[in-house]
């Protein structure tokens, strides 16, 4: 059974955008994070001003690759899986609570940042908002790269588990104080897999799986931002 590549979506200091834009152009850029707002996106998003930063990247992103895949719009809930690797997950968030609850005994601690302090909050907002119902966890990496959550969406469409998946990475960045500068960067980048049917858009590539390693089109992958950089190259 064929694994098709068939929507690319992305946040990153560069912008947001997804793979059918003309021109394809995936770039990667370190600085500030520009949210992208619902004008931008094209389509609305519940409660997506109240969450936080690292949510916003991941529920933006999966949104915009299932765009591009033509898979946003429902009215039933799909049997879509996520997974999604993170190096430093919702930390972020994490310390800013920590902060709230240093005072006064914990009693200002606050609630709304509580909601937010697990690393796979965002995958759990993003399937309310766009009517998943599949598996939805996110991996550890040392240094992001996303490969493993690639591995996991890769073996659910190609074993039948289910008919689409979307993997990616999302961090919101590195944290200067633990000294860890340069395994990850923020953002987020979200690929859409699916198998050969006669409602899947014209994909981008195929993956393949050989001895633990996966392929696209017969190269070996090695990180999702090279891959989304090869899937520009292919069909800029």
């Amino acid at each position: 059974m064929a694994v098709l590549i068939t929507g690319i979506g992305w946040v990153n200091g560069a912008g947001a955008g997804q793979g059918r834009e003309r021109p394809f152009r995936f770039l990667q850029a370190e600085g500030p994070i520009q949210i992208p707002t619902g004008e931008v996106l094209s389509f609305p998003l519940l409660r997506f001003g109240r969450m936080d930063t690292y949510s916003r990247l991941g529920v933006a992103a999966i949104g915009l690759a299932l765009k591009d895949a033509g898979l946003l719009e429902w009215s039933d809930v799909r049997e879509i899986s996520v997974v999604a690797s993170t190096v430093y997950g919702c930390l972020e968030t994490d310390e800013a609570y920590y902060e709230t609850v240093l005072p006064q005994g914990g009693k200002l601690a606050s609630p709304h940042l509580f909601s937010h302090t697990l690393s796979n909050t965002f995958l759990g907002e993003g399937a309310i908002q766009f009517g998943l119902s599949g598996a939805a966890f996110v991996l550890h990496e040392p240094a992001l790269k996303g490969t493993g959550a690639l591995h996991l969406a890769f073996l659910a469409v190609g074993q039948g588990e289910r008919p689409a998946a979307l993997a990616g990475v999302c961090d919101s960045g590195p944290r200067p104080h633990l000294g860890l500068a340069g395994r990850t960067r923020a953002g987020a980048l979200f690929f859409v897999l699916q198998q050969e049917g006669k409602n899947v858009r014209p994909p981008y590539g195929s993956l393949t799986r050989e001895r633990d390693r996966l392929y696209f089109n017969g190269e070996e992958i090695l990180d999702l931002f090279r891959l989304a950089e090869t899937c520009a190259t292919n069909n800029g």
